[in-house]
Parts: structure tokens; sequence; C-alpha cells
């Protein structure tokens, strides 16, 4: 028998495990508490469980006040020849793009963002060095897209960009 076993086959591990699983779900419930003095007081003493088991998401995204755009990075990389190529965060179809898309999603949040302005220089120079020896200029370029209202049937606004950083290399 192993010790997995011997505990849940025992009186005192099935509590154990039974506190340690009320524990869990009690601080999930009290890190996703509404903004105020009391979700203030509480994330500093959980966040190092819950961020240590994985469970820090945060439910704003869904209610109750979404975020009403849409946002993207693209950047243009420019070569010796003039010749010019469009980079994309990457997508990797059906089956992986879930886990990989969600993560560079959160990077583009970061770094479309001015007080995130120190990941620019170092995303600028990753994009040349994977574009080629003979980039001679990376362009990133912040997309935006107000989204309509759901249900309204009113048709999307059209997007906009921002170019907000400029690498030139030598």
């Amino acid at each position: 028998m192993t010790l997995g076993q011997r505990l849940e086959s025992s009186a005192l591990g099935q509590a154990l495990l039974s506190l340690l699983m009320i524990v869990v779900v009690g601080c999930v419930l009290l890190w996703n508490l509404p903004a105020g003095r009391p979700h203030d007081a509480v994330r500093p003493a959980i966040g190092p469980l819950v961020q240590a088991v994985g469970l820090e998401q945060d439910w704003a995204l869904f209610a109750p006040d979404p975020r009403g755009f849409s946002v993207g990075v693209y950047a243009t990389v420019t070569h010796a020849g003039g010749r010019t190529e469009r980079w994309q965060p990457p997508h990797n179809g059906l089956l992986v793009a879930p886990y990989r898309t969600y993560r560079w999603q959160k990077y583009v949040e970061r770094l479309r963002a001015d007080d995130y302005s120190g990941l620019w220089e170092p995303t600028a120079r990753w994009i040349a060095r994977r574009a080629g020896k003979d980039v001679t200029r990376v362009v990133l370029t912040r997309t935006f897209q107000d989204a309509a209202e759901p249900g309204s049937g009113q048709a999307r606004p059209r997007a906009g960009s921002y170019d907000f950083y400029t690498l030139d290399l030598p």
C-alpha cells in the first residue's frame, strides 16, 4: 500500500485532506473578492499560497465591466535591401493555440502599455534576431478596436493603429 493510499484510508488522513481542500477553496474565494479594503487586506496573506498552486486567476475579465476593446501588437521589419515583412505573435492552430496564444496575449497586453516601455527595445531586438542578420529597422505598432455591444446588431468600428517604438540597427 502506498503512502497516499494509507493517508486516504485513515480517518486522520481524510480529515487533513478535507481541511486542505477547505483552505484552498477558501483562499480562491478570498482571492477573488471585489476590489476594496477586504480584498486589499487578504491578498498579501494568501497570495503566496494561491500563486504557489497556480490559482491566481482574476475574474475581472468577465464581470462586472469587461474591457470594451481589442488590443494587439505587430512589428514591421525592414531589411537592408528595403524589403519589409510583418511579424505577429505566434498562433498555433486549434490544438496548441489556447495554451501558447494565451501567454502571447498577456505579453502583448503589457508590451503595448506605456508602463512597460522597458520591454520595447528587448522585444524589438528579439524580433530582429529572428528575422535575420540584415535587419535595419523594427517598428512596433499598437492596434486597437472598440467592440460592438453584444446583441446591438451594430458593425464593429474600424481598427486603429499607432507606431509606438522604432529600433534602428546599424
